[in-house]
């Protein structure tokens, strides 16, 4: 029986130990979920926003700058050839992005 070689063993080991920490690392930054996620805003929300990318926490922004992000969002809505938001739509995705938005 040959013996295995000390480095190649020691390298293995250490291949495996970073796999692991990356899996505990990855698993650990798991996105929080959205605040109020059952409510008809945050539905809404997610169903309007999330078709062109993954709906942002309303944490991420204050109230004044997810005025002005929405604002630029519809734009791109409409180049994107997409439905534009009806007042009541856009009304409620603020009223919802503004209650749970950061601190300014």
């Amino acid at each position: 029986m040959r013996a295995s070689h000390p480095l190649k063993k020691s390298a293995t080991l250490s291949k495996l130990a970073g796999a692991v920490l990356g899996l505990v690392l990855i698993a650990g930054c798991k996105p929080a979920g959205l605040p109020d996620s059952g409510s008809a805003e945050a539905q809404l929300y997610v169903n309007r926003c999330g078709n062109c990318h993954a709906p942002y926490n309303p944490h991420e922004m204050t109230a004044s700058m997810w005025d002005t992000q929405v604002t630029m969002m519809e734009v791109k809505i409409h180049q994107a050839g997409m439905p534009p938001l009806t007042s009541d739509e856009r009304d409620a995705i603020l009223e919802y992005l503004k209650r749970h938005a950061g601190n300014e």
